[in-house]
């Protein structure tokens, strides 16, 4: 009888040490990973102040349409314009060279 409580005994240990191994291996893997979580948090940081200071001005670009309109407009005036002056230009090459009119 006495020997069946010492096997039971070591084999309780011998179960017991098993699951404290994996546990402790858990344990130092959960550690390893929240420092690289932590290194990688450090490395990031300055990136992610960059982004927020170069996108806080997307809100400003509200009051940029109604110029891009007028943009726009012009654009399209000068356009025309430059079109009419070309035309222009033909016609007074022609007329110099002695090309029909």
């Amino acid at each position: 009888m006495e020997t069946l409580i010492i096997l039971v005994w070591a084999v309780g240990l011998i179960i017991a040490l098993v699951l404290t191994v994996l546990i402790v291996a858990t344990i130092v893997r959960i550690v390893h990973h929240a420092h690289e979580i932590d290194r990688l948090g450090k490395v990031t940081l300055p990136a992610a102040v960059g982004i927020v200071e170069n996108t806080a001005v997307i809100g400003a670009l509200e009051g940029v349409l109604p110029v891009v309109g007028r943009l726009v407009a012009g654009a399209g005036a000068i356009d025309a314009t430059s079109a009419s002056i070309a035309r222009r230009v033909a016609a007074v090459r022609r007329s110099l060279s002695g090309g029909p009119a």
